[in-house]
């Protein structure tokens, strides 16, 4: 049986936002996304329904690319936390990792990323001068930062920002913080 174009299967909203068929089903039970049964019992989902869904939810039309993310931390430990808690985020991202300023600034320059989690105190490039050699670049300019910190004292925050910093966290934060922050900041972000 051919689709309409006009209604998905749950197959296809499952694929579409990388979830699994019991997910969608639980969804359109719990009437967030809404659909209607064919005679032989399946679901179907307007495509105007999954458009106004997949925006509500924060889910990415299946042509977009996933937003960047570059994860730049001396502490390996903190780059793999922060790395776990952004795969879950929705629209899910690419993620990429730096353990230094001059290793985050070279994939900053070929990966592009939309938004970089920086850590302001490092050895060597600090966090500081690496948000203002990328907010000075015109190519790099547009790119996000949300510096962190387990070091807020002596106005760390100020400093960021003025450096060029678009968000702040002091170390130790939430998970919830972190996740609210980056995607606020991914809204925000333009390509």
């Amino acid at each position: 049986m051919k689709r309409s174009p006009h209604y998905l299967t749950t197959g296809h909203v499952a694929k579409a936002c990388e979830v699994s068929l019991v997910t969608v089903k639980k969804w359109i039970r719990l009437e967030k996304l809404r659909a209607f049964r064919t005679p032989g019992r399946h679901y179907r989902v307007n495509v105007e329904e999954f458009q106004r869904f997949r925006i509500e939810y924060g889910f990415p039309a299946e042509h977009e690319a996933p937003p960047g993310i570059l994860v730049v931390d001396d502490e390996p430990e903190m780059v793999a936390l922060v790395s776990d808690a952004l795969r879950g985020i929705r629209p899910a991202p690419k993620l990429e990792a730096a353990f230094d300023g001059y290793e985050g600034m070279l994939k900053v320059g070929t990966f592009r990323p939309h938004l970089l989690v920086l850590d302001l105190r490092m050895p060597g490039l600090d966090g500081f001068e690496v948000c203002r050699r990328i907010k000075a670049d015109p190519a790099t300019g547009g790119t996000k930062i949300l510096a962190i910190t387990a070091y807020p004292e002596n106005s760390a925050r100020e400093r960021a920002l003025q450096s060029g910093a678009d968000a702040f966290l002091a170390k130790p934060f939430t998970l919830k913080a972190l996740k609210a922050e980056v995607r606020r900041l991914l809204k925000s972000s333009v390509r």
